[in-house]
């Protein structure tokens, strides 16, 4: 059933569909990319989840995370950033969330990098670390410890209640030592190699959305009081710049990415409360990613979370303005967050540079050709929502493509 509230508009009149090159390896076809989007279609260990068992028709030949991302990779030279993939297991705290920490999760995250090849396009793996927004009662069941930036709880918006879980389940939030900080580095080094083991096109450090990266980078979260603590910029995003360098330097620059949420309230972060001190935050971690740009050294895009009146609502208000960063970072922007019902606002930011691309998201569930529907203005397929993070290839891989 088609959405009513898309009207299909000409975008082979903007900077939509021209070619785009990220980087001397990567040459994009169009600027739509398949945003990053939680699914929990891995098992219990973690492994995406690659059997066939699902298949009621001859048209589905892969395993189902496989058959899901090859759907969604048919234009040739589209951009794919996978759903969030944790690090290590002292990373998760999610049920059925893939990994990419073992030899297993490597073997099947190769199958799902080789479909999207098969098909001319390009992936990235979003790198996952939880920290207080885990459920601390899964990990209490695996032994392992609840921690975040510092030992402080989810106030607004706790709909997983890990307040509560942690202090039923005596699993009580903690901060990260500085050792268990020097391992976490080491984890995302080693989860990036396994990812470019698995043949992927490049890694997306995801720190955003209320997750670890990002605890250490909200000045409310972080109550910390040594070098990582928020007593000012440079030690509020040194975690975050200490990782994207090791990375850079053992894999290069064109392979390594970022994901932030400025003005984000999910996972009650703080940064709609004073805009003043996100801005000049982001303000100050634009100019230190461009100085690494400008040495060679920089992001190969930073994935930025438009700012919305409601993290989850279906259409949402923006408040505030991400356009700050084009004043402070001259590389590639992908921007994300229910742009794709507002034709207006699409065409504005697409054609405002040359280096902006739109990532969409609950769209791009409900429409495995969505590329395609854009570009022939072809109405879209509703979503269901409801089957968003179910283990069922109902809504899943079973959207229909569009007929005329």
């Amino acid at each position: 059933m088609s959405d009513p509230r898309y009207n299909p508009t000409n975008l082979k009149t903007t900077n939509f569909f021209k070619p785009l090159k990220l980087s001397d390896k990567i040459s994009l076809q169009h600027r739509g990319v398949l945003a990053p989007l939680t699914r929990f279609r891995a098992d219990k260990e973690h492994v995406p989840n690659l059997s066939t068992d699902y298949a009621e028709t001859d048209d589905w030949k892969k395993g189902l995370v496989e058959e899901y991302y090859f759907q969604r990779s048919q234009k040739p030279g589209t951009l794919l950033i996978t759903e969030a993939t944790f690090i290590s297991p002292k990373a998760g705290g999610y049920s059925y969330a893939p990994g990419i920490y073992n030899e297993a999760q490597v073997k099947n995250w190769t199958k799902i990098a080789d479909a999207v090849h098969e098909n001319g396009s390009y992936i990235f793996v979003q790198l996952w670390n939880l920290g207080r927004a885990a459920d601390p009662a899964v990990l209490k069941k695996d032994g392992l410890p609840y921690i975040s930036s510092s030992d402080k709880y989810i106030l607004k918006g706790d709909y997983m209640e890990t307040q509560k879980k942690s202090l039923e389940s005596g699993n009580k939030l903690r901060p990260v030592t500085l050792e268990e900080i020097e391992q976490f580095k080491k984890d995302y080094i080693s989860a990036t190699r396994n990812s470019f083991e698995a043949g992927v096109d490049g890694v997306e450090l995801h720190s955003a959305n209320g997750y670890l990266l990002n605890q250490f980078m909200d000045k409310v979260a972080n109550q910390r009081d040594d070098k990582y603590g928020a007593q000012n910029f440079e030690n509020r995003s040194r975690l975050l710049l200490e990782v994207f360098d090791e990375l850079v330097e053992e894999f290069g620059a064109d392979r390594i990415a970022l994901r932030l949420s400025p003005f984000g309230a999910f996972g009650d972060m703080s940064g709609p409360d004073d805009v003043s001190d996100t801005i000049s935050f982001y303000t100050y971690l634009y100019k230190e990613f461009e100085k690494r740009k400008l040495n060679g050294k920089g992001p190969v895009y930073i994935s930025l979370v438009e700012p919305r009146d409601d993290d989850v609502s279906p259409e949402p208000e923006m408040k505030f303005s991400n356009e700050f960063i084009f004043d402070h970072f001259s590389g590639f922007v992908i921007r994300a967050g229910s742009i794709l019902l507002d034709n207006e606002y699409t065409k504005k930011i697409i054609n405002q540079n040359d280096r902006t691309l739109i990532a969409f998201g609950r769209y791009f569930i409900s429409n495995p050709d969505l590329i395609e529907r854009l570009k022939n203005e072809w109405p879209i397929n509703k979503y269901d929502r409801g089957s968003f993070y179910s283990p069922s290839f109902k809504g899943y891989i079973d959207y229909p493509y569009y007929k005329n």
